[in-house]
């Protein structure tokens, strides 16, 4: 059976972290994956009448988070989304774009062209169509925790804080390990509501997670002297 792999890389194809810093200044961007982070309960959902199995999701060498779903798929519609990563990988988001925006006209079966679309698109500036993409492979797999993680980065990137927060808490809900969400919302916390309380836990999940993360040591002693 051919599969579609929504690969997470942290400088090339997706960002889903809450930051990565250089002295004060923090982006959106992860660069590292504890080999231990993607942990997951193998859970079921009901989408449009499909039950299906939850996304699984394993590391993979180099810092990469390999989510996987399972369904038959066209050889030429796995090729074209191949091809679409490539892109991603290269940052030639234009070109990526309209290759992703193909492949996910001719299946309705998979979310991971709609969240690759939105995360390009985000990356393009253009929030609107990457809040769209997203929520269209909300629609597909609701329990997707990257697709749930990225509406929330788009939503604080738009200044809507509390909403950006309530998917982090959800993502979290699902899957207590997964770093990006813990990351996520310490930042939010952190730097945009001010809320320390809530940044100081999460980071310290996120340190559990990943214990040897220099700059979250940091983030934490900065928080806790804020206090």
């Amino acid at each position: 059976m051919n599969i579609l792999r929504l690969l997470i890389v942290g400088t090339l194809m997706i960002f889903i972290s809450g930051c990565v810093t250089t002295g004060e200044k923090k982006s959106d961007e992860i660069k590292t994956v504890n080999k231990n982070s993607c942990a997951t309960p193998s859970v079921k959902s009901n989408t449009k009448g499909q039950e299906f199995e939850a996304t699984q999701i394993r590391c993979l060498p180099g810092g990469a988070i390999e989510v996987t779903e399972n369904y038959g798929v066209d050889p030429e519609i796995r090729d074209e989304f191949d091809r679409a990563v490539v892109l991603l990988s290269e940052e030639n988001y234009p070109e990526a774009i309209m290759l992703l925006k193909a492949v996910s006209g001719k299946t309705s079966k998979f979310s991971a062209p709609h969240i690759n679309l939105g995360i390009a698109y985000a990356k393009t500036d253009e929030m609107k169509k990457a809040e769209e993409s997203l929520k269209k492979a909300l629609e597909i797999n609701s329990r997707h925790p990257v697709a749930i993680n990225e509406l929330g980065l788009v939503y604080r990137k738009t200044g809507r804080y509390e909403e950006a927060r309530k998917l982090y808490e959800t993502v979290l809900s699902m899957y207590p390990d997964f770093m990006p969400a813990h990351k996520n919302l310490g930042v939010l916390c952190d730097i945009y509501t001010q809320d320390l309380d809530c940044a100081y836990e999460q980071y310290q999940q996120y340190l559990k997670i990943i214990p040897d993360d220099e700059k979250v040591k940091m983030w934490v002693a900065d928080v806790k002297n804020r206090m």
